[in-house]
């Protein structure tokens, strides 16, 4: 019994990797370093190469505390990966493309915040072309990888839908909310062909819904993650 309740408490840890992996992202990665919102792109790049001059000691920080934490993410879909395995089969091929889609979506965020992390490593060495190309360079790639984010987001929401509880664990709208998500992250392809407007990536559009729709999903996701584990263990600890 006191395994069993260990077990779950784990789950419980793993789950609450997604909001940490939120906030250590809004403060280290976007705040820190200068991501909410993003550079335009349309700026000179003598703009890019002065910030990342000046404050190149807040964005090391920055970016070495992301990239620490990124794998929290990765965690986060471990514990996903354990409820939805008391909606499917244990041997599911939604729950293995839930968790790599999950693990998936580490390694974008890992190379692009290191790209940062180089530009700030020595400035004053590297031409302003070449710190701008960074920049661009990271975005590029941590905008166009969306899609082992929307694997992730598909795999869950279908596993969700075939829940045939009365109260299923996890809420039908929710499922279809997350497919909606990932489905939407396919503007971000516009992105690499506008430099203003909607689709650039600090647009209306491509920036602020893309990335509010996913960061009301994650925290919504735990807190259902969460209670559907109190559910199974006192289902299953009976």
């Amino acid at each position: 019994m006191m395994t069993v309740a260990r077990e779950f408490t784990y789950w419980r840890f793993c789950a609450w990797m997604g909001p940490a992996f939120m906030a250590v992202f809004i403060v280290f990665w976007g705040i820190m370093g200068h991501n909410i919102p993003p550079w335009n792109p349309d700026l000179p790049d003598s703009i890019i190469a002065g910030w990342f001059r000046s404050q190149a000691s807040i964005i090391r920080t920055g970016m070495v505390v992301a990239m620490t934490c990124a794998v929290f993410y990765a965690v986060w879909g471990l514990a996903i990966g354990r409820v939805m395995s008391r909606i499917v089969p244990r041997d599911s091929i939604l729950i293995d493309l839930q968790v790599w889609g999950a693990g998936l979506t580490v390694v974008p965020v890992l190379v692009s915040t290191s790209f940062w992390l180089a530009g700030a490593y020595r400035p004053e060495a590297l031409p302003d072309s070449i710190l701008q190309l960074l920049y661009d360079w990271a975005w590029l790639l941590i905008d166009l990888a969306y899609s082992v984010t929307s694997l992730q987001l598909f795999a869950l929401g279908v596993a969700c839908l075939h829940d045939q509880r009365s109260k299923p664990l996890i809420p039908k709208w929710l499922a279809w909310y997350g497919i909606w998500v990932g489905f939407m992250f396919i503007a971000e392809c516009l992105m690499p062909f506008f430099k203003l407007g909607a689709f650039a990536r600090d647009g209306i559009l491509n920036f602020w819904i893309e990335f509010l729709i996913w960061f009301f999903w994650c925290p919504t996701l735990t807190l259902y993650v969460l209670k559907a584990i109190n559910r199974i263990e006192r289902e299953e600890v009976k």
